[in-house]
């Protein structure tokens, strides 16, 4: 069985009190009116834990992918969730973008980095930076995510790894077979400027900025 069939499987279990007491504490701190549907994502962030923590107990990980740090950005083609729009290197060509590969719905704060990050839109727009952002969860898991978190910027489900790994954030971060905490900055000719791969799963928006090169 799939990772993503396992998921849908798992979807239907009733959460434990703990768990939708977590959640709806957890959402109480971001925006005050966010509520997991009765806990029902903190159902799918648990069972893809177990996923992923099976895949490691394994013996059998899947390798950490090539960090892609410069030269020219890997192509893409990838789909927005929330709007259905394709997202490309071709397309995003004469734009400075900021990837943001995370580990997606398994990781509350990964969603309230973006959270920040689009609070903090007006460094965006001074910057002129274009965020993108990416995880590897099924795209109506991640779908429902987005609407509950209230992102407005695009996601991409990258199931297939293929952008991931592409870029080299798969087993960046805690677990072997997903995206870590990383960012990649791309200038409008489609090179790569800058990359890091964080260890927190949330930078302080001013940190960040602090730290990405200032593009022209």
């Amino acid at each position: 069985m799939s990772k993503h069939d396992r998921i849908k499987q798992e979807r239907s279990l009733e959460p434990s009190a703990k768990e939708r007491q977590g959640w709806t504490a957890g959402a109480g701190s971001n925006r005050g009116g966010l509520v997991w549907w009765g806990g029902g994502l903190a159902v799918v962030a648990a069972v893809a834990a177990v996923i992923v923590v099976a895949f490691g107990q394994s013996g059998k990980p899947e390798p950490a992918s090539a960090r892609v740090s410069s030269g020219p950005a890997p192509a893409f083609s990838e789909e927005d969730v929330s709007s259905g729009e394709e997202i490309s290197d071709g397309g995003l060509r004469g734009k400075n973008v900021l990837l943001f590969f995370s580990e997606g719905v398994m990781c509350q704060a990964c969603f309230e980095q973006i959270q920040s990050l689009e609070q903090d839109s007006a460094e965006l727009r001074k910057r002129d930076l274009t965020l993108i952002n990416i995880t590897t969860d099924p795209a109506d898991v991640l779908s429902e995510a987005v609407s509950a978190y209230g992102i407005t910027t695009p996601m991409i489900s990258d199931e297939s790894l293929d952008m991931s790994n592409a870029y080299g954030a798969v087993g960046q971060g805690m677990h072997p077979n997903t995206d870590g905490h990383t960012f990649v900055l791309i200038d409008r000719s489609g090179q790569i400027r800058w990359r890091k791969d964080y260890t927190a799963m949330f930078v302080p928006p001013g940190r960040l900025f602090a730290e990405i090169p200032a593009m022209r």
